[in-house]
């Protein structure tokens, strides 16, 4: 009888002891090595881009006849700036641009529309729905050309 007062004693008294002292019972912060050390990962932070720094770098990847190219479709489009914010809404939100901008759309044509929307969705805050891209702006066009039908590059 004797031992069992003593073996339930002395469990009473560890339990009560990793209890009050629970830097006993685990294993300390401490005690692992760093995956990285401080230093490390803040040249890490230091190094990685922002969003701008990212969009800067796509910029820099077009060649100048890239750009001129780019910049003379967006001449020929002729829409308010607002017609880009609802090509991005009808392929992001499935919302429909506006007749105005199927017009611009069709006049600068079909390769004008398509490097466009390669060109946004490179953007950093637009990467993630690259895999859309292909599928609506082909939608788009399609839709604005059946809906303005042909337009002579002459036509006002």
């Amino acid at each position: 009888m004797e031992n069992k007062t003593m073996f339930i004693l002395f469990s009473s008294i560890m339990v009560l002891l990793s209890f009050s002292h629970l830097t006993l019972a685990k294993e300390g912060d401490n005690d692992k090595p760093l995956l990285i050390s401080d230093d490390e990962f803040n040249a890490m932070i230091a190094r990685s881009p922002t969003a701008n720094d990212y969009n800067d770098n796509v910029g820099r990847t077009y060649s100048k006849k890239q750009k001129k190219y780019l910049l003379n479709c967006s001449k020929k489009m002729d829409v308010p700036d607002k017609c880009i914010e609802e090509v991005l809404a009808e392929i992001i939100q499935n919302k429909s641009a506006s007749r105005d901008c199927c017009l611009g759309i069709v006049k600068a044509g079909k390769e004008c529309h398509m490097e466009y929307m390669k060109l946004f969705f490179q953007i950093y805050q637009l990467r993630r729905f690259t895999s859309k891209r292909f599928s609506k702006a082909n939608e788009i066009w399609n839709r604005c050309f059946t809906e303005i039908g042909a337009v002579s590059p002459y036509s006002g």
